[in-house]
């Protein structure tokens, strides 16, 4: 039986695709997003809502910190002054110690040296090394001619004889005045203009808390520096000795504690008063001098610019566009702040301490009046100088480092010398323990010899 073969229809196929509408269909395996659920983006509004609020610029510095510069004079001040305290008892125990060793030393084992004993040892030792030195000279210039031998000998005894004649006190004034030539002729230097005028300088908005004491020893103009070298070559050398005074008063009270040299004193208190100094025109400038120039600044910026347009407009564009760019100079120049520096105010402790201590001392000064004033009129005379120049606002000094420095200076004369004594009372055990041993040694070799001789 024969089949035949026929082709099938091509309706017969289902070859036509399924209907598929545009919508989105769900697939059944996947999670079905519902509009309620997803997130909506926030809006441009929320977003400035949600940020936070800077202060403006006239609250920022009105609220400049002084909490590190505060710190920063409290520990300077009490690690100059222990620093200087534990050195003046190392001194008292190496110089017991020399006088020990010599033949007067035995006059001295029941009893500690004064602190003049100590001074004239000390002295004696000064003078014998600088004629050794003299001596070394005059051999090593044998060879040399007369004429030249004579003149270096000559030259020698011209400079040091007058370092041998001054005090302790005095020589530490012209060892802190040679720190400040060195400053000032590192400000000579172009190179080192950008870093003088950022670490030797003083200025409240740079946050930086090392350059109040770096500042004190800092002089730009060469007249500021002369100035301060003689003021503080001369109050200062008087101060040591009213502080020698004070000391010696304590000790009659609390009992014997030796100061074989008012150097380190001295030292610790220029440090201490020239860190207070900075601190009070640190803060005077922070809390109370630049708030009002903002103040005042801000207040002339923000005037309606409808009558600025109608000044330029009448007066022309000159005037106005000139009282604009002056304007906005001193905005930018309140905005870099100021600049401090100068041993001022320590030279004016010094001056205070001097005042109060030798009241009836006489002083001339170098501007007029050039007639001799006594030191306490002429000292009230200043200050009232720095009152009115805080009152006015002058910008010439700085006259709140000035008060600062003799605020610090009558409280030293107050209450320094107590201070003092219990500083190196508490340091008295610690300066035996690391430089008593020289002593110790002296002490059993005296007390052999005198067993020997009995």
């Amino acid at each position: 039986m024969l089949w035949t073969l026929r082709p099938l229809r091509p309706c017969s196929l289902r070859c036509r695709p399924p209907h598929r509408s545009f919508t989105f269909t769900s697939i059944r395996r996947l999670p079905r997003v519902l509009d309620d659920v997803a997130p909506k983006p926030p809006s441009f509004r929320q977003e400035v809502a949600k940020a936070k609020k800077l202060p403006s610029f006239t609250d920022a510095v009105r609220n400049v910190p002084i909490r590190n510069q505060v710190l920063f004079v409290l520990a300077g001040t009490f690690g100059a002054l222990a620093v200087g305290a534990h050195l003046t008892n190392y001194d008292l125990f190496k110089w017991w110690a020399h006088i020990l060793s010599t033949p007067q030393g035995g006059l001295l084992k029941d009893r500690p040296p004064t602190s003049d004993e100590l001074a004239r040892a000390r002295q004696y030792a000064f003078a014998r090394k600088l004629q050794g030195a003299l001596t070394a000279l005059k051999s090593n210039m044998v060879q040399f001619p007369e004429t030249i031998r004579s003149m270096a000998i000559w030259s020698y005894v011209q400079v040091f004889q007058p370092i041998l004649n001054a005090g302790e006190g005095k020589r530490m004034c012209w060892i802190i005045g040679a720190v400040n030539c060195a400053v000032f002729v590192a400000w000579r230097i172009p190179r080192l203009g950008s870093f003088m005028m950022n670490s030797f300088t003083h200025n409240p908005l740079s946050g930086k808390s090392y350059t109040l004491l770096t500042s004190v020893f800092s002089h730009e103009n060469f007249f500021h520096l002369a100035f301060n070298c003689m003021a503080l070559a001369s109050f200062g050398a008087a101060a040591s000795q009213q502080l020698m005074i004070r000391s010696k008063a304590v000790e009659q009270e609390r009992g014997v504690l030796s100061e074989p040299t008012p150097k380190w004193h001295l030292l610790a208190v220029f440090i201490s008063a020239g860190l207070f100094a900075s601190l009070v025109s640190h803060v005077a400038y922070a809390r109370w001098q630049y708030p009002r120039l903002i103040a005042r600044l801000k207040a002339e910026h923000s005037s309606p610019s409808a009558f600025r347009s109608a000044s330029s407009a009448a007066s022309g564009n000159a005037s106005a566009a000139g009282s604009e760019s002056a304007l906005t100079t001193r905005m930018a120049k309140a905005k870099e702040g100021s600049h401090s520096l100068g041993s001022s105010g320590a030279i004016y402790a010094m001056f205070a301490i001097t005042a109060l201590g030798f009241p009836d001392a006489e002083i001339t000064l170098v501007i007029p009046p050039w007639f001799p004033i006594n030191i306490q009129t002429g000292f009230a005379a200043i200050l009232a100088f720095d009152i009115i120049g805080v009152l006015r606002g002058w910008k010439m000094f700085d006259h709140y480092a000035h008060l600062g420095g003799a605020a610090f200076g009558a409280f030293w004369y107050a209450y320094g010398a107590k201070i003092w004594y219990t500083l190196r009372e508490w340091d008295l055990p610690v300066a035996h323990y690391f430089h008593g041993d020289a002593l110790k040694t002296r002490k059993a070799s005296s007390l052999s010899s005198s067993t020997s001789l009995a």
